[in-house]
Order: structure tokens, then C-alpha cells, then sequence
């Protein structure tokens, strides 16, 4: 995934709101967002709402049913070692924790050469981390309050081209109404605009080039009041393809969390 635009306790009311655009070969397969269990007996004592890589079995991002969001996004490297452990991996570890705080403090420990270099936003109702693995070394960095916006560069980079763009963009739509917000961020992940830069065709929000391009889009709105809480999911281009309304599995999820006390069994980051 190559655009991950956050709102973390900017918006009234809605502490979390999220637009992401995963960008990938078009024949890298995968499944739509679908609730998994992960844990090891099949108890349903950690199912997480999520897309699946059908190649290596992770997924880009997904959310537990303890509010628990996470999302990760490659960086670029000339030859990524294939022996390494599939980044997807890691959205599924931190979904295994009951607290973004709590998965962000198993990342401290994380080996940077056991993984291609990547970002991962990790975030829940109250913090927001972003863990970032390049250059040899894996830091973790606390969020403040605000819109952030994470690609294949540096988090909120604002040299950037498109990281910058995007998060002025962003920004402005923050004076809305929330479902307002949802509205500005459809078009943004619609957005060919920035094709016309240097970076070329990779610089819009909807990347559309040979063999690869924008595959699937999100828009999720987590609020204090769980009535608020909307999922839109656009399979395909969302310049092309409608996002439809899943938020249904969000309610499935909150369900299965009041079943089983979700949240008892904490992850394991290697």
C-alpha cells in the first residue's frame, strides 16, 4: 500500500479516521476484507477484520476487535532479499495486542534484518505510533494528535512531493463534518493529480501504470459512539470502481469482541 492518510483525535468525536490506497502488482492476488481468527486454537479469542495477500499470507492493514488499527506500507529498496519474513506479517502481529501502546512497546525490539524496509502506523482510540525499519535500524515514534500521512518514504515527510500534497489536502478537509471528511477523502484516493511532476505517474493518490497500479481503497471512521463507525471498501481503482459499505463487518467484529473478552491474548513481535 502506498498512501495511508490518518486522522488521529483531530476530528470531534471520532478519534480515528483512516483513507488508504494499496498500491501493488495487478498479479499479486488477494482476498477483500474478511473477519480471520487468529489465534492458535481457533477459540475466535483474536479475530481481526482485514484483507488477505494471498501470496504470502499477511495483509496491509487490518483492525482488531479491541479498536486496535494497524497498516504498513514498503519502502523502495533496488533488490528486496526474499529471504526475509513477509512485512504483511507484521500488520498481524500488532493486531495481537490489545492496545496500539503495547504493541508499539514490542516493537522496540524488533530485529531491522529480519525484514525489507517498511512503515507501519499502529493506532487505536487514544495513541498512534508509527514503527519504521530502513537504513539498519527500527525506531518507534509516538504520533501527536493531528493528520499524518505515510507512503514509501518518510512519514510526513514534508520535502515529499506527494506526502506533502496529500497532507495539505488532507488538512483541509478536517473543518468538516465527519462524514463530510469521508466524502473529501473518496475524492483524494480518486485523486490523478501530482502525475505531472517529476515523479511521473506514481506521484497521484490512484497510481495507474503497466502491470501496477492503485488495487483497493479504504475509508474507516472508528468513533467515541460505536454508532458512528463506518467502513468503505473500493475493490479495484477507486477512480473506476464504487467503494461499497462494509461496515457491517465492524459490528460483526465489535460482537465477537463481547463474546470472547477479545484482547486476552497478546501477539509475539520476532
Amino acid at each position: 500500500m502506498c498512501t495511508l492518510i490518518v486522522m488521529h483525535r483531530h476530528v470531534p468525536g471520532v478519534p480515528l479516521v483512516v483513507a488508504a490506497n494499496r498500491d501493488e502488482y495487478f498479479d499479486r492476488l488477494a482476498a477483500p476484507p474478511a473477519l480471520w481468527d487468529l489465534s492458535p486454537d481457533d477459540s475466535n479469542q483474536n479475530t481481526i477484520l482485514a484483507p488477505r495477500d494471498l501470496r504470502a499470507g499477511g495483509t496491509w492493514l487490518g483492525l482488531n476487535s479491541n479498536n486496535v488499527f494497524a497498516a504498513l506500507t514498503n519502502r523502495p529498496v533496488p533488490t528486496p532479499d526474499a529471504t526475509r519474513r513477509s512485512r504483511g506479517h507484521l500488520v498481524l502481529d500488532a493486531l495481537g495486542y490489545a492496545s496500539a501502546g503495547k504493541a508499539a512497546a514490542a516493537f522496540e525490539s524488533l530485529r531491522s534484518d529480519q525484514y525489507n524496509p517498511f512503515n507501519l502506523l499502529i493506532a487505536d482510540l487514544n495513541e498512534a505510533f508509527t514503527v519504521v525499519c530502513n537504513n539498519g535500524a527500527v525506531r518507534v515514534e509516538k504520533l501527536v494528535a493531528g493528520v499524518h500521512v505515510i507512503g514509501n518514504a518518510e512519514p510526513n515527510d514534508a520535502v515529499h512531493p506527494k506526502t506533502n500534497r496529500v497532507r495539505v489536502a488532507a488538512e483541509a478537509l478536517t473543518s468538516h463534518s465527519s462524514i463530510q471528511i469521508l466524502d473529501g477523502l473518496a475524492d483524494l484516493c480518486r485523486s490523478h493529480e501530482g502525475t505531472e511532476s517529476k515523479i511521473g505517474p506514481l506521484a497521484a493518490t490512484c497510481v495507474h501504470v503497466d502491470g501496477y497500479g492503485t488495487r483497493s481503497s479504504i475509508l474507516l471512521r472508528l468513533g467515541e459512539d460505536a454508532e458512528q463507525n463506518e467502513l468503505l471498501h473500493a475493490e479495484g481503482a477507486p477512480c473506476a470502481h464504487p467503494y461499497e459499505d462494509s461496515t457491517a463487518l465492524l459490528h460483526e467484529l465489535s460482537q465477537m469482541a463481547s463474546y470472547t473478552g477479545a484482547g486476552s491474548i497478546e501477539g509475539t513481535v520476532n
